[in-house]
């Protein structure tokens, strides 16, 4: 199991290519949700990568019509593929070939209207810092089965392509020639380490109250940061409160006693520490909220945001374990 905290290679003494120039930040991921606000999803879905990326490609690269990462590093390892194994809507991939100026119509605008609304994708060849992209255009559709196409190949030049099924790689000539292929199914693959969704899981009960389970090291000052806050938590008694240590079983008592942790602490179980540790790093600090009916809500990281987090419950007027509690309603229901 993989030590968390600061990066493992400044703990290591290496020096000069190998450290990191942005210390050590995971890296952000948004999901659109259906009314069109943005929630973030990188530590759920396993993007909390803490490498050096330099370049990012999103590709559909095994044909099932779901988007990959790539991601180039500064540092070893060079590349980090990250699958996409969700459970997915709907979503069409168009290929554009202009008859005139750049075949690949990198100035042309596709337009894409659903039930849901209309939307615009530029066509792309680069993307971000030093990323060349594919330029085909990748729409996703969520429950919609067909949408109405249509393309701005250049200025004042604008042709409607009709309703394109979901599902399909289509290629798009100007003048109105399409044609079209379906996505391949997708292959079955090795079981990934999944996320403790309930809190049996992770040595909770059931008992009608939520609960906060603390990952920590007793090296990981954010850890410190965050046991008055948690210790607060469970003298209250609305919260069931445990903890649970990067450290060796017969080392847990000795050094949760060096943060002056009082609630209830156990080993890290693999099972896990390996589905929280995108990339192979367990990222330090990290909390876990269940609802009070023992399911897995939200994955919060870092002191000062567990703080914000809870003081927004109390803004709202809500107790911890009441229903409806804003703004913790990540990947599932609120917490309640």
């Amino acid at each position: 199991m993989a030590q968390g905290g600061p990066s493992p290679l400044r703990r290591e003494g290496l020096t000069g290519y190998e450290m990191s120039f942005s210390g050590w930040e995971p890296k952000k991921l948004w999901l659109q949700r259906p009314d069109g606000s943005f929630e973030e999803c990188s530590y759920t879905d396993g993007f909390a990568s803490r490498l050096d990326g330099r370049a990012l490609v999103a590709q559909d690269l095994d044909g099932d019509g779901d988007q990959e990462l790539l991601m180039l590093n500064r540092a070893k390892p060079r590349l980090q593929l990250f699958v996409n194994e969700g459970e997915g809507g709907r979503a069409m991939e168009l290929r554009l070939k202009a008859l005139q100026g750049d075949a690949e119509a990198s100035t042309a605008t596709v337009r894409v209207r659903t039930a849901a609304g209309t939307r615009a994708f530029p066509v792309l060849l680069t993307r971000g810092y030093v990323s060349a992209v594919d330029p085909s255009v990748h729409v996703g559709m969520g429950t919609e089965e067909q949408a109405e196409v249509e393309v701005t190949w250049r200025p004042g030049v604008t042709e409607s392509f009709g309703t394109l099924q979901a599902g399909r790689r289509w290629a798009l000539t100007e003048g109105g020639a399409k044609d079209s292929t379906p996505f391949t199914p997708r292959a079955p693959r090795v079981s990934a380490p999944k996320l403790p969704l309930s809190v049996e899981q992770v040595g909770g009960v059931k008992d009608g109250r939520p609960t906060a389970v603390q990952i920590f090291a007793s090296w990981c000052k954010p850890c410190r940061a965050e046991v008055p806050i948690l210790s607060k938590l469970a003298q209250e008694g609305r919260w069931q409160v445990r903890g649970l240590a990067a450290h060796a079983p017969e080392q847990v008592q000795a050094e949760a006693a060096k943060l002056a942790i009082s609630y209830l602490v156990a080993a890290l179980p693999a099972e896990v520490a390996d589905p929280l540790s995108p990339g192979g790093q367990l990222a330090l600090p990290t909390v876990l909220l269940y609802d009070a009916q023992g399911r897995l809500v939200r994955i919060v990281r870092g002191g000062e945001v567990l703080e914000a987090v809870l003081a927004e419950l109390s803004a709202s007027g809500a107790p911890a374990g009441a229903q409806g509690a804003p703004g913790v309603a990540t990947p599932g229901a609120p917490l309640k």
